[in-house]
């Protein structure tokens, strides 16, 4: 029991699953403000991974401030492109 405890911190932090899960959250919430249009969604995943990727303690311990920054952004991207591109699959043409 103890591993798979382990295994869910080191997943959760060390690999930085926390950022994706709050662009992911956050991409959600901007959906519903009709003042922000669904076009900069990506771009404040990005940029939301960025700031987490370089400021949560514990995430990316022993990487420097622009590797942190730059596997903060693929994480925020990733979030929210990934669930944009099963959106645009699931769009009928």
């Amino acid at each position: 029991m103890n591993n798979i405890m382990d295994f869910i911190v080191n997943l959760v932090l060390n690999e930085g699953i926390i950022i994706a899960v709050a662009a992911f959250v956050v991409g959600e919430i901007i959906k519903t403000l009709a003042f922000i249009p669904d076009k900069y969604i990506p771009l404040i995943g990005g940029i939301l991974g960025i700031i987490l990727g370089i400021t949560i303690p514990h995430v990316f311990v022993d990487r420097d401030i622009i590797t942190s920054g730059i596997l903060g952004l693929t994480l925020g991207w990733a979030a929210t492109g990934g669930y944009e591109t099963v959106n645009q699959l699931r769009k009928e043409k």
